[in-house]
């Protein structure tokens, strides 16, 4: 007791410091924020701005990047089309604490533009009247009485824009847009042609044709946009990177009834393989992959949130701005050792300048399973159970008297009269529909507001997501909670901090008993005898068998409870010394899973009492996980110009991160009700510990220079060296160390004048190369030998009792793999940005690849020894975008498709060719189906006869294995790579051809989006006790079992049926499924009212719907088995369609 008493302190002690700590941050920050100094410039009207300070000192910099300076120091925002930022010179400025209006002159001198400065704005636009190079700003002339007049609503298509400026053409007469994006202006005549502009908008014009009210919806411009991309460490320009990069904005992943970022995900960016293995709320099993297979050890990308380490899977897709996929060597390199499956960079939205914005959005409905077995009636099955029996040489198992009595529903028992109390059972229950939702609900709620002043902004926001399962009875649903605070501040010209605090929290509540697979709810479920009830008649006692409502009800549940908390701490010193900057990054993150696990006796009865028992005894199980990591960077990037064509951009720095974990489980039997309700172990000799800590650091140094001649070509190298140590009660200490060398090179033809003259409707043509090295090593899961959720099901899984050190590797072979990687790429813009096409090549090479070598033994051994191996992936990805406007209506295109591959070159060690799935076979795709080649069924015995021998109980109906190797046997010879008998390879798992599809359209407050997912060619082997009933004798059949092997049905979907285990469930070509599938992701239709001042509070509102999952086509031939679950296990959780009904409202 008193243990139990110091572990809770112990965990509520770290909960609570570390809500405390977010909750000051928060707190002190807000405070300070509310008592910072209004923004120091107030303008209005035509004022000049000749009050305002600037520090400027730049050199061969863009006009944006200089506008982007100014907006900063002073906290007012340009008006300014793309095309003068597209065609603008470089700017070169040394300026301290000049007049603005002085520097602007400065900047616009020998140009064709002026400037003038107008309600916050600094509105630039070409000069028609006054001569070139006088540098002088421009202040409109009186307007002429007003002789028509137009107001109007400018918006992005969802929500009103602010700050737009209107102007009319040929003249200097314009105005700009209201904080609700409204705007009143007197033009010359009905005929006026208007121009609208906003930076980060394509500029706009039209003719108002009479016209006294418009509606305008300016769409993103996605040059601007997308000129900035988050790599490694840092940001850099789209158009200079050499790497493999793929920007996901967070726009794509708002407004879907999804369990977290990963599903928002799928399909999404090309290169890119999320999979979830099943349905089950808070259990999906979300698997991240880049680019196919690097290793079998661990092949899941490095994520990173705002530049540290960090959990994708608690994130709020609401709270993401934007996501980029590092996936060549080029771009991920940086990272060194933990980058071998690619890098997922997620940044999240932060506080902007302005009053205070506040959105909310919520999101219910329902959902419905998309495809649950269709089973039999009770009187259907018995003649099958009858035909089975037979088939094995068994007596009947229903007597037509029987089967009459099921039919009739007035007789759902009779007593034997046998001399006991027990009964026949003649009822027509359908125990998978007692116990499931016809719909389960879902629900999303956020909220966030944002604000500041040009030096201080913040953003606050909170969300909560529920989601019920498919089980009516018991413990099935999961829950989150998410909140995050993102504060920038601005305490000079040079120094800056941003701060990104992060909590979240979920509760997982689920079944005791065991779900998916063999022997697990969803198994009896499915197949448990439909004649016999729940209870025993006129009593409470639950029947004997494989009662699923009994188990799900009071056998037990489980509770999982996970706590995230993570800062990031960003002090950046910039321009320091002729565009050298500095930042210094740290980032602690606490992470706490505690996992209880009760398991209740349940007793079943017939109608003489007491037969048997399941839990007995029953058992407590409490885990518990603690992870603690801090990670720390000190980064130094420097600009070099060197003349006017040659630009040098230099990064150093050092990275540090530490892990540390402690896991327990503890185990009580026997223990009372009350006891198993409140979780509490009392007798010491009924309860068992085990105890696991380990703790491993990582340190590496880098750089990475690039080189830019005229923005035409572009080289890229990066070097970084890392050390690795750990160490735990299990595992001697380690330490590891590697170098990691990348370089790249690209091409813009674009740039280059005979290519212009050549080609001029392309805005970017670009081709790239690259060659790097990755280290692959899971140090933060290889910090210990077990894991504690085994333990909690499984607790003979390892001797863990005797804490003996087991060394998992071979002598020798304790180093990284090290996966090179090979890539050659091209990029296209054409029409001014409408059409984007990226396409790339990779191939990858693991020299050292660590293969087990035997599988897990099912009780008391050591985990497996590992040998290695040599593996090599190749694949191409391919993406497509059409973005385009006419007059109010919008609408985009994309599509994306990637295919990967992987070959075994060589196994150091001794594989060995088994029925079924394979990993690691010399000359064959790392994950390999073998198994035997199916060619129809026996017909008669006359085919059995002359056929090779398949065993002793072959007959007609039974699938007929080919000889391969013609010895008339059908078997696996020595299941070895030179004899393997008749087994032959019959496909891969790994999927192919993955795509995704969106499109969608925008006009007058109307959207509209859609967008679907897919896999082109996947194998899928589906075991054949899986798919067959009565393999044991209580697995009733499935409607479509009805199409099974008879002499009258030859040409059936099944073999014949069969009671007992026999030679149609060996892995087979029969067995192997098309696991390609289309499925509609996501639907969404909506409507957004925008509010004039009539409404001071509410700028707009969004009504629409959410679909997720609502169609789709695949060629299983059993439709039971979902192509897109990859496990294979059978009986698995099914997937669900969602229909949601959502509102998003700014204020």
């Amino acid at each position: 007791m008193q243990f139990k008493i110091q572990a809770f302190r112990k965990a509520t002690y770290y909960r609570r410091w570390c809500i405390l700590l977010f909750l000051v941050c928060a707190g002190v920050s807000l405070s300070y924020l509310s008592h910072a100094n209004p923004p120091t410039l107030q303008l209005t009207g035509f004022q000049d701005g000749d009050s305002i300070k600037v520090t400027l000192k730049v050199t061969r910099v863009s006009l944006r990047q200089v506008i982007r300076l100014i907006e900063k120091q002073t906290g007012l925002t340009f008006a300014v089309s793309s095309t003068v930022l597209d065609n603008a010179r470089s700017v070169s400025l040394q300026v301290q604490q000049q007049p603005l209006t002085s520097v602007l002159r400065r900047i616009f001198a020998g140009t064709n533009y002026v400037f003038e400065i107008r309600n916050k704005q600094i509105i630039v636009y070409p000069d028609t009247e006054v001569p070139v190079a006088t540098g002088v700003t421009h202040r409109p002339t009186s307007p002429e009485p007003e002789k028509y007049v137009i107001t109007g609503l400018i918006t992005d298509g969802e929500r009103p824009l602010a700050g737009v400026s209107i102007r009319e053409r040929d003249t200097h007469n314009g105005a700009s847009t209201n904080e609700n994006g409204r705007f009143r202006m007197p033009v010359a005549n009905g005929q006026a042609v208007l121009q609208f502009s906003l930076i980060g908008y394509e500029t706009r014009e039209i003719t108002l044709r009479d016209r006294k009210t418009l509606e305008i919806i300016l769409q993103s411009d996605t040059k601007t946009l997308n000129d900035l991309v988050i790599i490694g460490y840092g940001l850099h320009t789209k158009a200079n990177i050499t790497g493999a990069i793929t920007k996901v904005e967070g726009r794509r992943l708002k407004s879907r009834p999804v369990t977290n970022v990963m599903a928002a995900l799928q399909g999404t960016a090309p290169g890119l393989l999320v999979t979830r293995n099943n349905g089950q709320p808070g259990k999906e099993g979300f698997n991240l992959q880049i680019r196919g297979l690097s290793s079998g050890n661990y092949s899941e990308p490095l994520v990173l949130v705002d530049g540290a380490p960090g959990s994708i899977t608690l994130l709020n897709p609401n709270d993401i701005e934007s996501i980029s996929v590092l996936k060549d060597a080029a771009a991920a390199s940086i990272y060194g050792p933990l980058a071998a499956g690619g890098v997922v960079l997620v940044t999240t939205k932060r506080g902007k300048p302005g009053k205070v914005a506040v959105e909310y959005s919520s999101l219910f409905g329902f959902e419905r399973p998309i495809s649950l077995p269709k089973r039999m009636h009770s009187w259907q099955a018995a003649p099958l159970a009858n035909e089975a029996a037979a088939n094995a040489g068994l007596p009947p198992v229903w007597t037509d008297q029987d089967i009459s009595l099921m039919k009739n529903p007035a007789v759902n028992f009779l007593p034997r009269f046998d001399g006991t109390q027990n009964f026949n059972y003649y009822d027509d229950f359908d125990p998978l529909n007692s116990v499931t939702r016809n719909n389960s609900t879902t629900a999303t709620y956020n909220i966030n507001a944002r604000g500041g002043n040009a030096d201080h902004q913040y953003l606050l926001s909170f969300g909560q997501f529920s989601r019920q399962g498919l089980f009516n009875t018991g413990s099935d649903k999961t829950s989150r909670t998410n909140i995050q605070a993102n504060l920038n501040n601005r305490f000079s010209d040079v120094l800056s901090l941003e701060t990104s605090l992060q909590y979240a929290q979920s509760n997982t509540l689920s079944p005791g008993w065991r779900v998916d697979g063999n022997y697990g709810l969803l198994n009896y479920l499915y197949q448990s005898p439909a004649n016999v009830p729940v209870y025993v008649p006129g009593t409470r006692n639950y029947t004997t068998g494989y009662n699923g409502y009994a188990l799900l009800k009071d056998a037990g549940k489980r509770d999982e409870q996970s706590t995230y908390a993570d800062a990031v701490f960003t002090l950046k010193a910039e321009n320091l010394y002729k565009g050298l900057t500095l930042k210094a990054v740290y980032s602690p993150q606490l992470t706490t899973t505690h996992d209880g696990l009760g398991k209740r006796t349940v007793d079943f009865y017939n109608g003489d009492g007491y037969v048997n028992s399941v839990n007995d005894p029953n058992t407590l199980k409490r885990g518990y996980l603690m992870e603690v990591q801090h990670s720390l960077q000190l980064l130094a990037d420097y600009d070099l110009s060197a003349g006017k064509s040659n630009t040098v951009h230099i990064l150093g720095g050092y990275a540090y991160e530490s892990h540390y974990q402690h896991q327990r489980v503890r185990t009580g039997e026997h223990l009372s009700e009350n006891e198993m309700s409140q979780l509490s172990f009392n007798d010491p000799a009924q309860t068992t510990q085990l105890h696991f800590k380990g703790a491993g650091s990582l340190a590496s140094v880098f750089t990475r220079i690039n080189y830019n001649f005229k923005d035409r070509y572009l080289l890229e190298a990066n070097l970084v060296a890392s050390q690795l140590s750990y160490n735990s009660t299990q595992q001697k200490e380690m330490q590891r160390e590697h170098l990691f060398p990348s370089f790249s090179a690209g091409w813009r033809m674009n740039n280059e004048k005979w290519f212009a003259a050549a080609f001029p409707f392309f805005d970017e043509f670009k081709l790239r190369a690259s060659w790097g090295m990755l280290g692959n090593f899971n140090w933060r899961s290889g910090l210990n030998d077990f894991n504690y959720r085994d333990q909690l099901l499984r607790p003979a899984a390892y001797p863990l009792m005797s804490f003996e050190p087991n060394d998992r590797y071979i002598p020798g072979n304790n180093n990284w793999e090290t996966i090179s990687t090979t890539n050659a790429g091209l990029d296209l813009t054409l029409f001014k940005g409408r059409l984007n096409i990226n396409a790339d090549y990779f191939v990858k090479h693991n020299g050292r690849m660590q293969i087990a070598e035997q599988t897990f033994p099912e009780v008391n051994w050591l985990a497996p020894r590992f040998f290695n191996a040599v593996l090599r992936s190749w694949g191409w990805e391919l993406n497509l975008g059409w973005r385009d406007n006419r007059g109010p209506f919008s609408y985009w295109v994309n599509a994306n498709v990637f295919d990967d591959q992987n070959k075994i070159l060589r196994a150091n060690g001794p594989t060995a060719w088994l029925n079924g799935n394979n990993r690691g076979l010399t000359g064959l795709p790392y994950n390999a189906i073998i198994g035997y080649q199916a060619a129809g069924y026996f017909q008669n015995n006359q085919d059995v006869a002359g056929h090779a021998y398949q065993g002793n109980v072959t007959a007609p109906g039974d699938i007929r294995y080919v000889d391969v190797n013609k010895d008339g046997n059908i078997d696996g010879g020595s299941h070895t790579k030179d004899d393997h008998g008749d087994l032959i390879y019959l496909g891969s798992s790994q999927p192919r051809y993955s795509f995704g599809f969106d499109a969608g359209f925008s006009s007058r407050g109307f959207d509209f989006s859609i967008f679907f997912q897919g896999i082109g060619a996947r194998k899928m082997l589906i075991p054949g006790k899986y798919a067959m009933p009565f393999v044991d004798g209580w697995q009733q059949p499935w409607l479509i079992h009805s199409d099974h092997w008879t002499p009258a049905n030859q040409n059936a979907d099944f073999p014949r049926l069969y009671a007992g285990d026999n030679q149609n469930l060996t892995p087979s070509s029969f067995w192997v499924m098309n696991a390609a599938y289309i499925r509609l992701k996501n639907l969404q239709v909506g409507y957004t009212f925008h509010f004039n001042r009539s409404h001071p509070l509410i700028n707009s509102l969004r009504f629409y719907f959410s679909g997720q999952d609502l169609w789709e086509v695949n060629r299983m031939r059993i439709r039971y088995f979902d192509p897109e679950q990859a496990t294979n296990m059978g009986y698995q959780y099914p997937f669900f369609r969602s229909f949601t009904l959502g509102l998003n409202a700014n204020f």
